[in-house]
């Protein structure tokens, strides 16, 4: 076991190279225990490209490469150390991962090899290194021997115990004329949401749903179609919690370093919240535990359990019919969604310059309602064709309006099955009301 215990510097003592490297391994140490104290995960890329021209060539090769090792060993490919050889590829791997590794450090192992070394087993290989005396008058320069990392790319099938290890890539096959076929879907552990195409794409989609849904349902509240019904109320709570989530995630796009495992709380938290208002039980799913090194399985529940809440919030169950006045007190709305027809209520809303109780009383003695096709014989015939059902107040889902009494049509008999073929709904209001406006709505269920 190495251990990191702190040098005493003591007088007239002698010095060896263990003494320095003890040190080095000491602030390290020190340096790790702290980072990892601050937040979790702080390993993965900061920046990652791999060479697309080689995979044609049945090669896996990197352009760049930063960021930190699994432990805590921070790397910048090619500047500070060089890029690792290409590796062939045999055309019968098929779903395995590619790694970035390192050798680990282990008590009596070569730590440091010589520049002329063969295949790289040690954590370093020497190379000298021209520095410059920044104190000294003339800025003089001297080589000097430095040690640099030795990074290699392994595959998921090769014996990786003595290595410190970040995937890179998962190949999907290789194909018959040579080529390598990536996962698209794999997403390699990384410092940054910025680092990884995938993960900022679902942080811009999810800002994008937010203020499409936050714009709809102000526009409700500016468009004087919501009033102080229980869904004008929810509708109001729904736009405070995008209100707040909205610039939240603007935030984490706009900075450079926001962890995926800060985003992932951030999302998680958020579909907690609209489970309240989008789902019968009014509790958050459950997801799986945030995977640093597997984030692709970890986010995509989660980003598509958000797209379906806030899919809910976009649709408007409430829906206004047009109502065409014809002759004879005839009015007609046509049927331009069948659907509806089976998945919807209807409700006719009235209004006329008599008391809410006469037109409440009147309206369903005096009204015929059928098909366009089939309203003539009902007038003519005084046949009953389809009934409304007196409602007390204004449906929740429909914004109520002073001095308009409202009724539910009956989905049931010959008549509403006639509705299927029909071009739409025709109604036949007899008597002289002053003043009379009518109101259509579908209410999907």
């Amino acid at each position: 076991m190495v251990k990191h215990n702190k040098i005493a510097w003591m007088e007239s003592q002698y010095l060896f190279p263990h003494h320095f490297q003890q040190q080095e391994r000491y602030i390290e140490a020190t340096i790790e225990h702290r980072a990892k104290a601050i937040r979790p995960f702080v390993w993965g890329f900061e920046a990652l490209e791999l060479d697309s021209t080689l995979l044609n060539e049945q090669r896996i090769a990197l352009t760049r490469a930063s960021g930190i090792m699994t432990d805590g060993c921070p790397f910048d490919l090619p500047h500070n150390a060089p890029l690792p050889a290409p590796i062939q590829v045999d055309q019968q791997v098929k779903n395995e991962l590619v790694y970035l590794v390192l050798p680990i450090y282990q008590a009596g192992s070569r730590y440091v090899e010589s520049s002329n070394a063969g295949e790289g087993v040690a954590r370093y290989r020497l190379q000298e290194l021209e520095v410059f005396d920044y104190c000294s008058d003339n800025n003089n320069a001297e080589q000097v021997e430095s040690a640099t990392l030795q990074f290699r790319l392994a595959l998921e099938h090769e014996n990786l115990g003595g290595f410190t290890c970040l995937p890179i890539a998962r190949i999907a096959e290789v194909t018959q004329e040579g080529a390598i076929i990536l996962d698209k879907k794999f997403i390699p552990p990384v410092l940054s949401v910025k680092a990884n195409p995938l993960l900022q794409g679902y942080l811009s989609d999810i800002i994008g749903m937010l203020h499409q849904r936050g714009d709809l349902l102000s526009h409700r509240f500016n468009s004087g179609t919501q009033d102080n019904n229980s869904a004008a109320i929810a509708d109001f709570m729904l736009l405070q919690l995008i209100n707040g989530a909205e610039p939240a995630l603007r935030h984490l796009n706009n900075i450079k370093k926001t962890h995926p495992e800060t985003l992932y709380a951030k999302l998680v938290s958020l579909s907690g919240e609209l489970a309240t208002f989008t789902t019968k039980s009014k509790r958050p799913v459950d997801f799986e535990p945030y995977k640093h090194n597997d984030l692709y399985k970890c986010y995509l529940p989660v980003i598509e359990t958000l797209s379906k809440q806030l899919s809910v919030v976009l649709e408007q169950t409430a829906i206004s019919l047009p109502m065409e006045k014809r002759q004879y007190g005839i009015y007609v709305s046509r049927i331009t969604d069948r659907s509806l027809l089976s998945q919807s209520r209807f409700i006719l809303a009235a209004k006329a310059n008599i008391s809410t109780d006469q037109l409440r009383a009147h309206l369903p003695k005096h009204v015929k309602i059928g098909s366009v096709e089939t309203i003539r014989d009902l007038v003519n015939n005084q046949l009953t064709g389809i009934t409304l059902t007196n409602l007390a107040m204004a449906p929740r889902e429909i914004s109520y309006t002073a001095g308009f009494v409202y009724f539910e049509l009956d989905a049931h008999g010959e008549q509403w099955q006639s509705l299927n073929n029909s071009g739409g709904f025709a109604f036949h209001i007899a008597g002289d009301l002053p003043e009379l406006a009518v109101e259509f709505w579908a209410i999907r269920n």
